[in-house]
């Protein structure tokens, strides 16, 4: 059985989903809630394979959910909402679905079809490190592929992710991106700074003793001596 978790803060909506659930027969619901709040702590207690989410919520929105529980690679998101204002091409990832309400059996179906086939996936186990980031621009959602990324900054409760696509905010901290990051590639170079090995262009030592890099794409990033040795010892 597929435990799944439904988000939907609409009482008939809420009806609706259940019937819709209730009609796959392997699949069977592990929780539900009404609020970003209630889905992060009830999520975080039953563990389910697959969370299906209302966009709009009264205290947040269900991209929320999915970045404050750390983005766990092992669940499964459909996303399902009234506003196609949210429709983004760009997921393309068979990972994720966005439905659009009213949402005939037909289309839930095929939705949870894929979910089979991403679950069933012997692959998806040996991923360790996170490969996209699901990150927002303009109300819209997107998966920023790790790879595209060249160098992340700290911005308070935020990180910056400078990458060839563009600039987008991810509400984490450093400490917990440099966990989800791969460390062949990626390398922590000060408190606030991770860059990926390979973006770099040079390094030059500055009036204070300690580097700065030279990107690729143009941009400087300053790291501490503390963090630039132990990172070249790692890496060399």
């Amino acid at each position: 059985m597929i435990k799944v978790f439904l988000v939907e803060d609409e009482p008939p909506a809420m009806r609706k989903l259940e019937r819709m659930v209730a009609a796959e027969a392997d699949l069977q619901i592990c929780g539900s809630a009404a609020t970003c709040a209630d889905a992060i702590q009830g999520m975080g207690a039953t563990i389910p394979q697959l969370a299906i989410l209302d966009i709009r919520l009264p205290d947040g929105t269900g991209f929320e959910i999915f970045q404050a529980l750390g983005e766990p690679r092992d669940l499964q998101l459909i996303f399902l909402t009234a506003y196609d204002e949210y429709a983004v091409q760009a997921f393309g990832v068979a990972a994720i679905d966005y439905l659009l309400k009213p949402v005939s059996q037909e289309r839930f179906s095929e939705a949870i079809g894929r979910v089979r086939e991403r679950l069933a996936s012997p692959s998806r186990a040996l991923e360790k490190y996170a490969r996209r980031f699901l990150v927002e621009r303009r109300r819209a959602a997107y998966f920023l592929p790790v790879d595209s990324i060249h160098h992340i900054a700290a911005d308070r409760n935020y990180a910056l992710l400078h990458s060839d696509l563009g600039e987008f905010a991810l509400r984490s901290t450093m400490d917990a991106l440099e966990k989800r990051l791969d460390p062949a590639e990626f390398a922590r170079v000060s408190r606030g700074a991770i860059v990926r090995v390979a973006a770099i262009r040079e390094v030059r030592l500055s009036e204070d003793h300690n580097y700065v890099l030279l990107m690729h794409s143009g941009e400087q990033v300053a790291c501490s001596k503390r963090y630039w040795t132990a990172a070249l010892d790692r890496l060399l």
